[in-house]
């Protein structure tokens, strides 16, 4: 077995090692602010570390204790970052209080050789339970949770275990018993989940980059609802799985007098009012609704299970909503209103470019007629793609074609 001279400067090096690889995650990606607590325990780990390493056989009371104390906070920080990773308060008072307080339980006991290593054992132990029964209780489906969790779960078990053994000895039911070896190996089960978990909290960076990506790739920077590249994955799915299936329905919107509101008031007005616009929309569409930004000043939305009279009941309310409701601009009251195409299909459905053209055709009818308004189209023939003008509403009223 290695002697523990050997094993605290793998504890160095491993901690140096984690230092370089969170302060590489911290420095590119700045966003991310829980690199930085577990970077910051990781360099504790290095001086803790670095102190074990040259405190001699018998053990010097500074350096012993020193070196424990950084280990202890190392493990605090890393508390601190998966809470902050999470969304929830660091809680640096309690931090503090309960670092103390452990350096304090490490002087009071350094003269009791085999009484020591319990309270040690303790000290280190409650920063990796409280991280782990965080991890597991509350971020269980988070893979990188899991994998950070069990691991310090194992870390605490094994120290549990050579714990055990000098209580034995202290109250005298295992006098005889020799512990170097043991505690040589729990030292290395130790080191080998300290990896483990910076490897379950790497998992869950990557992962959360990764869906940061997916979302920057998938939604509208300015309004925050989905962009064009999400709506016709949405629309190519529903089109693939309509046949024999439930129909839906699609609407196309322009905000009227779009251009106009740029010239006038600047364009940081226009894009206020495309802001304003989708979150009136956004308020009347219910659960399962695909709504996004297009471009410019179009929107749509894909309403799967609709029908033309559901589409059209959705219209009518949208075009109330928007019209009811200027856009407070300064000490100005701008007045909006939106022009809306609607096609509605059956379960036989069509492709997305198809449908995407009936909607704007719809749509194109709409301001032909005069705006804030909607018209509706209903495909008759799906093989020759003959649209029909179904219904034009001027100003969310019903009036024929």
């Amino acid at each position: 077995m290695p002697d523990f001279f050997t094993l605290f400067v793998v504890v160095l090096l491993l901690n140096l090692s984690h230092s370089m690889l969170w302060g590489m995650i911290a420095y590119r990606y700045k966003d991310l602010r829980a690199p930085r607590y577990w970077l910051a325990g990781s360099a504790a780990g290095v001086i803790g570390g670095i102190a074990l390493s040259v405190q001699g056989e018998s053990g010097l009371i500074a350096n012993t204790v020193a070196g424990n104390g950084f280990i202890i906070l190392g493990f605090y920080l890393n508390l601190c970052g998966t809470r902050q990773f999470h969304g929830d308060k660091v809680q640096g008072a309690r931090t503090s209080i309960l670092v103390a307080g452990s350096i304090l339980a490490m002087l009071a006991t350094f003269h009791m050789w085999y009484g020591r290593n319990p309270v040690y054992t303790l000290a280190q132990s409650i920063p990796l339970m409280l991280t782990a029964t965080y991890l597991l209780r509350i971020h269980g489906r988070d893979l990188g949770a899991v994998v950070a969790g069990i691991a310090m779960l194992a870390g605490v078990l094994s120290h549990i275990v050579i714990a055990g053994g000098n209580v034995l000895i202290v109250i005298g039911a295992a006098p005889g018993l020799q512990l170097y070896q043991a505690a040589s190996i729990d030292l290395l089960i130790f080191l080998f989940a300290s990896v483990v978990w910076n490897f379950g909290f790497l998992i869950s960076a990557v992962e959360r980059l990764r869906t940061e990506v997916e979302r920057l790739a998938n939604e509208d920077e300015l309004t925050g609802i989905a962009n064009r590249r999400l709506f016709m994955k949405h629309l190519s799915s529903v089109c693939e799985t309509a046949h024999g299936g439930q129909g839906f329905s699609l609407l196309l919107f322009d905000l009227d007098s779009f251009k106009t509101i740029n010239d006038k008031y600047g364009h940081a007005a226009g894009d206020a009012a495309l802001k304003h616009v989708a979150d009136l929309i956004t308020r009347q569409l219910g659960q399962g609704d695909v709504f996004a930004r297009l471009g410019g000043d179009e929107f749509s939305l894909l309403m799967i299970g609709a029908d033309v009279n559901d589409a059209e009941a959705i219209a009518k309310r949208i075009v109330g909503e928007v019209g009811s409701t200027p856009l407070h601009w300064g000490a100005l009251q701008v007045p909006l209103s939106v022009s809306i195409g609607i096609v509605s299909r059956g379960p036989s459905g069509l492709n997305p470019e198809i449908l995407l053209d009936s909607a704007d055709r719809a749509l194109y009818e709409t301001k032909r007629r005069g705006r804030n308004g909607y018209t509706v189209f209903e495909a008759t023939d799906t093989e020759s793609n003959v649209i029909h003008l179904a219904k034009f509403s001027p100003s969310g009223s019903a009036a024929g074609s």
